[in-house]
């Protein structure tokens, strides 16, 4: 009898603990999905319009493959528009996501069509590459976010190849 009132109680705290952590994880969903939103509007339109009410002035975007951070917002601004003169119909599409408390995990799709200058002369090609993010919040604003793609996968579908730094033995 003991033992079925110990497991009872067990049930009743977990239950509890289960619905506590839901609500939290939807109040942080209702918080900061408008900033979210925001934030996937900078990239896909270009158009920075309250993007002081969004980011934290010492915001930092690290991405693959050395996830150095680059600081700032205007830091950002210049990434984002530099993405969308090489590409300008540079559009994610949000495949998947999950808030925590203070923590975004998004799995992405990037289209886009390599039409302006860049770092490499325009290919014309159409690039499709899947990845994934995770975003951090601080002071009701997003702090950071963290970018994982492939980006040899993003390269190929332009039409660069790798090739080995070894010559083969033609004799």
């Amino acid at each position: 009898m003991r033992t079925y009132r110990s497991l009872c109680g067990f049930m009743v705290i977990a239950i509890v603990l289960i619905f506590l952590t839901n609500c939290t994880t939807e109040k942080s969903s209702a918080r900061y999905q408008p900033l979210i939103d925001a934030y996937l509007s900078f990239w896909n339109t270009g158009n920075f319009d309250g993007i002081d009410q969004v980011l934290l002035p010492d915001f930092e975007l690290r991405m693959t493959p050395k996830f150095e951070p680059e600081k700032g917002i205007e830091s950002f601004k210049q990434d984002v528009i530099k993405w969308r003169t090489a590409y300008p119909d540079f559009h994610i599409t949000v495949n998947e996501s999950f808030f925590d408390t203070d923590k975004f995990a998004v799995r992405w799709t990037i289209t886009a069509t390599n039409t302006g200058p860049g770092t490499h002369p325009p290919t014309g090609k159409s690039i499709n590459v899947p990845g994934m993010s995770i975003i951090h919040f601080q002071d009701g604003k997003i702090k950071d976010e963290w970018i994982a793609s492939n980006n040899l996968y993003w390269l190929m579908q332009l039409g660069f190849k790798l090739e080995s730094p070894f010559k083969e033995n033609t004799q």
